[in-house]
């Protein structure tokens, strides 16, 4: 009977406390260029990819939910569709269309299941990596009656 009238009221006080309060926020997780810091989400690097666009590489938790990016520029707003390179991977790319390098523009991670922004920051691409092409090699077929005895 005490141990039922302990546990419901160590309950009644953790619902009380997690109840929303004026002016009482998380602070929104800021967003920029990855470091030895070991800071996440961070943006890992700009590639252009060999169809026209842009990939934004992005380091994430592993606890992080789906998310799109929303890169906020004088031209507007662009949206970036994002997909995590492997099963588990930390490691994330999202897609869109070219930015120019140098200018300064705002980026939002937003979570897709609740419409929420993740991370955010302004700065400016400071580079771009270009894509390589694929090379493939065809085995060259040898021949056994042409090989020396």
């Amino acid at each position: 009977m005490i141990l039922c009238i302990f546990g419901s009221s160590l309950l009644l006080k953790e619902w009380r406390g997690k109840r929303g309060q004026v002016g009482h926020r998380i602070p929104l997780a800021g967003l920029g260029y990855c470091s030895s810091q070991q800071v996440r989400p961070c943006i890992l690097s700009f590639n252009l990819n060999q169809g026209g666009g842009m990939v934004i590489n992005v380091l994430v938790r592993g606890s992080t939910p789906d998310f799109y990016v929303k890169v906020k520029h004088d031209g507007g707003e662009d949206t970036y569709e994002c997909r995590h390179a492997g099963l588990y991977s930390i490691h994330v790319l999202c897609t869109g269309i070219t930015m120019p390098v140098g200018k300064t523009m705002s980026f939002r991670l937003v979570s897709i299941e609740e419409n929420s922004t993740l991370a955010e920051g302004s700065f400016p691409i400071i580079g771009m990596a270009l894509a390589t092409p694929q090379v493939y090699f065809t085995p060259t077929p040898v021949l056994i009656d042409r090989l020396p005895r």
